[in-house]
């Protein structure tokens, strides 16, 4: 298994390509890395907690986003969490997390690992986040 280390806006990606894929083949068939990374985090940012009038990406709940190269596309690894265990909508935000897949051209899968550990603090959330919740 080969793994590549991107650099997306700033963040590292790491794509995994478990099937020793040919990389441009793959990248001119589906599309790059970068492009679908980039419509997960678009798409990230139209999922909302209720309760908060921030995105969950911006709220700093998606901790990694890890892509694998498929042979019919790629899939997602996200790994996140709430800013509860007790959050009452918790469920339905990894259920739209999954869709993803649903609405993201040559993304075929996404897997959700919830996670509580490190904890969520505001310490996560984007400077954006901050400002809507009158923080800064």
């Amino acid at each position: 298994m080969s793994v590549e280390k991107i650099v997306v806006d700033g963040r590292e990606i790491v794509v995994e390509n478990p099937e020793g894929l040919d990389i441009q083949e793959h990248n001119s068939k589906y599309g790059p890395p970068e492009a679908i990374y980039q419509e997960i985090i678009k798409y990230l940012k139209t999922i909302y907690d209720p309760e908060i009038p921030v995105n969950i990406y911006d709220l700093g709940l998606i901790y990694d986003i890890k892509l694998i190269r498929r042979p019919d596309g790629y899939k997602a690894h996200i790994t996140m969490t709430l800013t509860s265990m007790v959050c009452p909508v918790g469920e339905s935000i990894v259920d739209m997390v999954r869709s993803l897949a649903n609405k993201i051209d040559h993304l075929q899968e996404v897997e959700v690992e919830l996670v509580f550990d490190p904890p969520w603090d505001r310490s996560k959330m984007s400077d954006e986040a901050k400002l809507v919740l009158g923080m800064m």
